[in-house]
């Protein structure tokens, strides 16, 4: 019995980088590329085919790709969608995108090898990200009132969920966290669930780069402080 690929939709103004993405989802045998487009309209009817996953650009002069993520989110919530940028400056604009809900976010620079992986990790519940592109955030959302250190606490937290906050810092997927943490992949969901609630975050990417930026990414689990 095969396999089934997860089915990609691609949406970049760009017609020789659609392809080339194309080429490199295809050739990886990871991914089956069911829909590739450069116009808004046309992008909204291809969501129709039930993609797994759309990988999108952010960065767009023909058309505002917020409204076609927005409404791709809401009309499809199961679907993964990882944004394209053209640098790690459009900080303000990657935050809207993932405060609706975006899964990821990679440079158009990133290698093609670094590019799969990671699609692999958005689709299977992780997220995709650039380096370069997460420390700009994490001096963002240091920025914003609403995202302070004081505001939050890992104490509201079970020591399960701080287990699954750990691996969330790690980028790890749904699937590794469950393989880590010995859980079923629906209690890893329900675990995220709660962590996003409890410390007040939209987005799994958010709750990420805070983490990170408290020291939960390196050696696991944080000591909690009294």
């Amino acid at each position: 019995m095969h396999n089934v690929l997860p089915k990609v939709i691609l949406i970049d103004d760009y017609p020789l980088y659609r392809k080339a993405m194309s080429d490199v989802l295809t050739q990886s045998g990871q991914f089956q590329v069911i829909g590739q487009t450069g116009d808004a309209k046309v992008a909204s009817a291809l969501t129709a085919l039930g993609p797994d996953l759309v990988v999108m650009a952010m960065e767009v002069e023909s058309y505002d790709p917020m409204p076609l993520l927005v409404n791709l989110k809401t009309t499809h919530p199961h679907v993964k969608v990882v944004m394209i940028m053209n640098n790690a400056n459009e900080s303000e604009l990657l935050l809207k995108a993932l405060r609706h809900e975006a899964n990821g976010y990679l440079l158009r620079t990133v290698e093609p090898a670094e590019f799969v992986e990671q699609l692999t990790k958005a689709v299977t519940g992780g997220m995709a990200s650039s380096e370069k592109i997460t420390s700009v955030l994490a001096e963002l959302l240091r920025g914003k009132s609403n995202l302070r250190e004081d505001n939050r606490s890992v104490k509201v937290l079970t020591e399960r969920e701080t287990d699954v906050l750990s691996c969330i810092a790690m980028g790890m997927s749904n699937k590794e966290i469950s393989e880590s943490l010995q859980i079923r992949d629906g209690t890893v969901k329900v675990h995220v669930k709660h962590v996003l609630k409890k410390l007040n975050f939209r987005s799994r990417v958010e709750v990420a780069v805070w983490a990170s930026e408290q020291g939960f990414k390196k050696g696991g689990r944080k000591p909690r402080s009294r």
